[in-house]
This record gives C-alpha cells, sequence and structure tokens, in this order.
C-alpha cells in the first residue's frame, strides 16, 4: 500500500489481542451464568468496547479511552436513574465516570501521555500510610496537573505571568 494513502487500521491496534481477550470474557460468563447468548452479547459488547477504546486512543491521543470509558458510564449512570435505581449507586457511578471522563480531558488538554506520568507513586510510611496518600494523589491528578504544568513552564524560565 502506497504510504500517501491513510491506513484504516492504525499500527497500534491489538485487534487479536481484544479477540482473545472478549473470547475470555465470554466463556467466563458463560461458566458463571450458563447462558449461551447473554456470554454471546457479552463478549461482543466487550469487543466492541474495547476496539472502539484503542482505536479512540490511536487517532485522538493518549487517555482518549479515558474520555470514552467516563462518557459511556455517565451515559448508563443516565439510563439507571431514568430506570428508577437507587441513588447511592447511581452517585457512585457518576463520580467514577466523570472522574474518568475529567482525567482524559486533562490529559488530553495539557498533552500529558502514560509514558511521561508513568513514574510509581512514592510516599513515605507503610502500607496503611502510604497506600492511601499514593491513591489520593491519582486522584487528585487530574485537578493537579494545570498547576503542575504551570510550575514547570515558570520553573523553565518562561514568565507567565505577563
Amino acid at each position: 500500500m502506497s504510504p500517501a494513502l491513510p491506513r484504516l487500521v492504525p499500527d497500534d491496534l491489538d485487534v487479536t489481542g481484544n479477540v482473545v481477550t472478549a473470547l475470555l470474557v465470554g466463556v467466563t460468563i458463560y461458566v458463571v451464568d450458563g447462558s449461551l447468548g447473554y456470554a454471546a452479547g457479552s463478549a461482543a459488547g466487550f469487543l466492541a468496547l474495547k476496539l472502539s477504546a484503542d482505536l479512540a486512543g490511536a487517532v485522538v491521543g493518549d487517555y482518549a479511552d479515558n474520555v470514552l470509558l467516563g462518557f459511556l458510564v455517565l451515559v448508563a449512570t443516565g439510563y439507571l436513574v431514568s430506570l428508577g435505581g437507587s441513588w447511592w449507586l447511581a452517585a457512585g457511578f457518576a463520580l467514577c465516570g466523570g472522574w474518568f471522563l475529567l482525567d482524559g480531558v486533562q490529559h488530553l488538554r495539557h498533552g500529558v501521555t502514560r509514558e511521561e506520568v508513568a513514574v510509581p507513586y512514592r510516599h513515605d510510611g507503610s502500607v496503611l500510610t502510604g497506600l492511601p496518600k499514593a491513591l489520593l494523589v491519582r486522584l487528585a491528578e487530574p485537578v493537579l496537573l494545570a498547576r503542575r504544568r504551570d510550575d514547570g513552564a515558570h520553573r523553565d524560565g518562561v514568565d507567565t505571568e505577563r
């Protein structure tokens, strides 16, 4: 194929791995539930979700899959509320979906990739104190991302006040 023509499937899209994972999801649901139709539908839905998330990441950029997942969770939460689901379950899903959406949008907005933030979170203390600190830092990362980028630009000699 000519290099001038655009590729329909990006190089970093792992179709075979996603198909195998979807088959494992379907087999697991079939073993647990025993319904072949439900297992096949779940495997197809999982495959569609994985392929669309990978495609969004390849086309838009890193963390686009978080935006997609957050949006889908918020849509599912709205559907749950319209069915009259429990308020605490809807609130939990809305918080999770909102965080994924905010995390993805902030990382895309500031151009931060997973390789740049792939450093392990380290905090002093034992598992009882260090683990909650690391979790809180990761949960606050979308909010603190703009501040960290501004501090880095100011430290590099760029005056952001002008």
